[in-house]
Order: C-alpha cells, then sequence, then structure tokens
C-alpha cells in the first residue's frame, strides 16, 4: 500500500516537473545557461502568393528583411546539423508543393515534390502544410489534422520522402494549429490552437494525441509562427490582432507582447539558427615594416656629410666662404651632383655676389613709404585748406550778389516813387 503511494507521488511529480519544465517555469541547467539571445527565421505573407523570408532576435524581437520568395512559404524547420531550414513552397507547381532548402541568409534552393504518391495522379504528401518542426533528420509537417514524417538526411536513401499520415486527436483541437516547435526534454510538439481559444497544445508525434497546457493561453488568434526562444520561453506570433501582426512571448502564463508588424495571411517560425562564428581578430601590425625605413633613412644622411667634405679639400685654393652659399639654395640636388662635377671650375661661376646685391637692396623701399604718406596726407590738408577757402569766397561772393540786387531793386523802388510823386 505504502509502495503504491509512492508511487502514485513519485508520478504526480514527475507529471508537474514535466509541466513546468514545458511551460519553461523549469528550465533545466543545459537551458539556463543558454545563449542570452538567438536568431529566428520567420517567412511572412500577406497576399498569400510570395512571402517575406524575416530574421527575428529573441528576446528583443527586432525584424530583418533577409530576402524575398516567389512563393508562398509554409511548415518551416531548423536543422542543426545542417545549418539549414527546410519548408514547403505553394508555387502553383503541377506536382503539389516543393519542399524548399533556406540558407541562414534566406536564399532559396527548390528540392522538388516530397513523398510523390501516383494512384491519384502525381502530387506530393505535404501540398497544403500549414506546421513544420525538426528533430534530428525528421521534419514533422502538419496537413489538416495529419501528421507526417519527412527524412531530411542527405546521406539516406530515403531523403525527401514522407512516412504516415498520423491522425491526430481531437481532430476540432489539432485543426486550430498552425506551427508547432519541437521540445528536446520531453519529445513533445508545442503550438498554439485557434480553434482552442489561444491554448497551448502539446502534440504527440508517436500517437497523434493533442493535449492543453494547463494555465498557458495566449489572446484568441490564428498564430502561425511558434517557436521556442533562448530563455526556452514560447513565442508566437498572431498573424491578425486589431490590423497588424504581433509577436507574444508566454511568462509564467502571460503573453507579453514582443514586437509588432505588419498583418498576415501565412506565416512560419523556425529557431534558435546557430549563431554565425566571431570574425576573425585583426593580425598584429609586423615589425618587419619598422626597421626597414630606419636602416633607409640611415644611409641617407651619411652620404652628404662625404660629399660635403670633399669640396672644402677641393677648393682649399679659392677662398672657404665662397662655396658655403652653393649649397644652401639647392637642399638635395647639390651634394648629388658635386662629386661628379669639378669644383674648382663651376665655384668662380656660382660664387658672384649679385644674389647678395639684389637681396640686400629688397627691404630699401620700405622706409622712404611713411614720408609719401605724410607728404600726401599734407597734400590733401592743403587742398582741403583751398577748397575751404575757396567754398568760403563763393559764399562771400553770392552774399554780396544778393546784396547788391537788393540795392537795386531798392533804388529803383525810390526813384519809382519820386515819379509818381511829382
Amino acid at each position: 500500500m505504502r509502495g503504491s503511494r509512492y508511487l502514485t507521488v513519485v508520478a504526480a511529480a514527475a507529471a508537474v516537473a514535466g509541466l513546468l519544465v514545458a511551460s519553461g517555469w523549469l528550465a533545466p541547467a543545459r537551458q539556463r545557461a543558454a545563449a542570452a539571445s538567438c536568431r529566428v527565421l520567420q517567412v511572412e505573407s500577406q497576399d498569400g502568393v510570395s512571402s517575406d523570408i524575416m530574421r527575428l532576435r529573441l528576446p528583443s524581437g527586432a525584424r530583418h528583411l533577409l530576402h524575398h520568395s516567389p512563393f508562398a512559404l509554409n511548415a518551416i524547420a531548423y536543422s542543426a546539423s545542417q545549418d539549414v531550414t527546410y519548408g514547403v513552397a505553394n508555387g502553383r507547381f503541377h506536382d503539389g508543393w516543393h519542399a524548399v532548402r533556406i540558407d541562414s541568409d534566406g536564399e532559396l534552393t527548390d528540392l522538388g515534390p516530397v513523398g510523390r504518391q501516383t494512384h491519384h495522379g502525381v502530387w506530393s504528401w505535404v501540398t497544403g502544410a500549414t506546421a513544420g518542426a525538426m528533430s534530428g533528420n525528421s521534419w514533422y509537417v502538419k496537413e489538416g489534422t495529419s501528421l507526417y514524417t519527412v527524412d531530411v538526411d542527405p546521406r539516406s536513401s530515403g531523403y525527401l520522402t514522407a512516412t504516415g499520415p498520423l491522425l491526430l486527436q481531437p481532430w476540432w483541437l489539432a485543426s486550430g494549429v498552425d506551427d508547432f516547435a519541437y521540445n528536446p526534454e520531453d519529445g513533445l510538439l508545442y503550438g498554439v490552437s485557434s480553434t482552442g481559444d489561444g491554448a497551448v497544445v502539446t502534440v504527440n508525434p508517436v500517437s497523434g494525441r493533442v493535449t492543453r497546457v494547463p494555465g498557458e493561453k495566449f489572446p484568441d488568434a490564428t498564430y502561425g509562427s511558434v517557436v521556442f526562444g533562448p530563455d526556452h520561453r514560447l513565442y508566437a506570433t498572431a498573424n491578425w490582432i486589431d490590423g497588424r501582426s504581433v509577436t507574444y512571448r508566454l511568462d509564467g502564463g502571460v503573453a507579453v507582447e514582443v514586437s509588432t508588424g505588419p498583418s498576415l495571411a501565412i506565416s512560419d517560425g523556425a529557431g534558435c539558427l546557430a549563431e554565425p562564428p566571431p570574425p576573425p581578430p585583426p593580425p598584429p601590425p609586423s615589425s618587419s615594416p619598422s626597421p626597414t625605413p630606419s636602416t633607409s633613412a640611415s644611409p641617407t644622411p651619411s652620404s652628404p656629410p662625404s660629399s660635403s667634405s670633399t669640396p672644402p679639400s677641393s677648393t682649399s685654393s679659392s677662398p672657404s666662404p665662397t662655396p658655403s652659399p652653393s649649397p644652401s639654395p639647392s637642399p638635395t640636388p647639390t651634394p648629388s651632383s658635386s662629386p661628379v662635377r669639378p669644383t674648382p671650375t663651376p665655384t668662380p661661376t656660382q660664387t658672384p655676389e649679385p644674389p647678395d646685391a639684389i637681396i640686400q637692396p629688397i627691404p630699401m623701399p620700405s622706409p622712404p613709404e611713411p614720408p609719401r604718406v605724410t607728404r600726401v596726407k599734407a597734400v590733401q590738408k592743403q587742398a582741403e585748406k583751398r577748397a575751404a577757402k575757396a567754398g568760403e569766397t563763393v559764399k562771400k561772393q553770392r552774399r554780396w550778389g544778393i546784396t547788391t540786387i537788393l540795392l537795386i531793386v531798392g533804388a529803383g523802388a525810390v526813384a519809382a516813387r519820386a515819379r509818381r510823386a511829382r
């Protein structure tokens, strides 16, 4: 009796621990030591015909456009061993939807149809797939309420062939799951069901059982992208909420908004992608070039003294001050040419003193300028005085002229009166 009770308690504890791990509340030590952020590949379609390949940085939610696909992409899943992402593409192919491979930069490669079947015509088993997740080389693809497993091991003879279908139950809860993410801790697929009012559900890829996770819920919407972040928390992107797409993080059973984007018709996510290696450090500066210029510079100054020492010996007959001005005007060519040309012949031609005679008179014109300025000022002052006197003279003449006119007019008036009086 005690043994059965003990087993019951242990089983209940294990179940609770599994739920806590699944919800992110009780992350194992390996997950707690994970990187603080990671990259997620997300495909987004606004028209249902083509898709944008986006890169999301979690947990920040920063978005970056990588590439544009002419096909509508869905059910993508990341293979860590190959460092590539697999997905399905709807390109109006004659043989159903094709599998594609997407690298970390968003470049696409068409891999052709998957799991072709011929008794109803040539078509692909992943046609209409809406959810995808990866476990090793097993790519789980959900189409409607059926689950397929596609082999993506390039070394396998069954590469890109599908097994299944596995019917999911209950079907009404499974039909609302548009994406899921694989949890290696319990081997289950985690998604969000729109027919379950945004409830988090688990999908067992062996039995096909779909189960609600108690206490875990997102806002009621259609969630096309579901991934586990670097903190082992569940991230889900709603295609449409109030005219926009919203990415949420489930934190203790509460959905926290991370980022937003345009409203979407189709979306899907895969991650976390492997981080690219850091760039190599720059090479240390080499010490070889530094001594090279120093050694090359050292012989250069050593040669001029030798050339300068030779001219005094050859010009001992001529006066010593005569050759000194010749090297000063020419910096480099004079020492190099002095050992080639005989020094006695050019010295008398290069030593004449006209340069000194030309240089000496240059400062002479500067002193006479002040007197010129003073003379000009004096002349200007005299001209101003003359103009002032002329102005006064003109004024006096104008006054006398006016006075004379007044006298003449007054005398005429007096004479006129005298005449009238007579």
